[in-house]
Formats: C-alpha cells, structure tokens, sequence
C-alpha cells in the first residue's frame, strides 16, 4: 500500500502529464477566468494542528468567475482523523473563498485567497464518547490555477484555518476569538462552463 507521501507525488506525476500536451497545443487561446462557472472534484491533504498526522480526502468546489481577476469559490469536504488511536475527529468543512488573480487571462494564474467557512465536526472516542458541534472558522492562502483546455483546468492551493475558540462559540460576531487550527492543501480538476 502506497504511504501518503508516494500518494502525493503520483498525483503530482499525473497531474503533469494530464495538462503538459494540451496546455502546449492550446496556451495561447485559453486563459484563466475567461469561462464564467466551473465546477469539479478535489483531493484535500489537511494537517490539523494537534494530529498524529495528515490525511487525504475528497471535496468538491465551484468557482464563479465576476471578471477575469476576481472569483467565488464554494466548496464542501469530507476528513476524518484520528488521535492517538483512540479518538476519531471527522470533519465537513464548508468554505466560502473570495480568489484574486494575479495573472487573469493567462493559462497559468497565481491566486490569493481568503473567506470563511462553517465546520461541522464528530467526534467518537472511547468508552463510547460521542459529540458534535459545529462552528465558524477563516482562511487564508495561496493556489495555482492551470488551463488544461477550454473546457478544463486543475489547480492547487494552499490555506491555512482559524477556528473560533470553542469559548467564545455562543460569542457575538465581534467578540470571538479564533485559534490556528491547522492547514489544506487542495488539487481540483475543473470543469468550466
């Protein structure tokens, strides 16, 4: 069975190959932003602050574009992650991202981003510990978006999360704190329309 770290780098290996051939036919027709909708799958590598260690999962996002520069992404995700082998701590992260990039129009744009999201969480531990909660989290990151062809290209970014402290949850929005909380790193396939 291949470790998380051979799992990556086969990504990254076929990711490579998957858009090298068509970005060359089609680079100077395509360019980031130039289709209004996109949607499709994405892997997630996130690293919660207190694990053991990181995890892959799957997500799915959708992006509109308002003009070439500037983008709404949605997106929903699944991660489970385990504490000392004795806790279970699964996650559905909801996140809301503004994305500014840096090169739109381009068939390879760096983009910032930043937004908020809603974190539903179960935790199972032992002696039959069971709780959920949900609570408010931002983020902050970085990605890299690449035009496949005119109807796909793939990205990768990274984000690092806040979440509010479980003490300030029944705070008004002002007053909340938040706390790191760990970080993301996503690949997407997208699909543009």
């Amino acid at each position: 069975m291949k470790s998380n770290g051979q799992k990556f780098k086969s990504c990254i290996v076929l990711a490579a190959l998957l858009f090298s051939l068509p970005m060359a036919l089609f680079a100077e027709s395509l360019g980031v932003g130039t289709k209004v909708l996109s949607i499709g799958p994405r892997a997630i590598y996130s690293t919660p602050k207190d694990a053991d260690s990181g995890d892959w999962s799957a997500g799915v996002q959708a992006r509109l574009h308002l003009s070439p520069g500037l983008g709404l992404e949605g997106s929903i995700d699944y991660r489970s992650n385990k504490f000392l082998d004795v806790t279970t701590v699964k996650t559905y992260p909801v996140q809301l991202s503004l994305l500014a990039y840096l090169l739109p129009g381009s068939f390879l744009s760096p983009y910032l981003l930043g937004g908020a999201g809603w974190y539903y969480t179960q935790v199972d531990g032992p002696s039959g510990f069971s709780d959920t909660s949900s609570r408010f989290g931002l983020h902050a990151g970085a990605g890299l978006e690449i035009m496949i062809n005119e109807y796909m290209s793939i990205d990768g970014s990274y984000r690092y999360v806040w979440l509010e402290s479980v003490t300030s949850k029944d705070a008004n929005a002002l007053d909340k704190t938040y706390q790191d909380s760990g970080s993301m790193i996503t690949i997407a396939l997208n699909l543009l329309f």
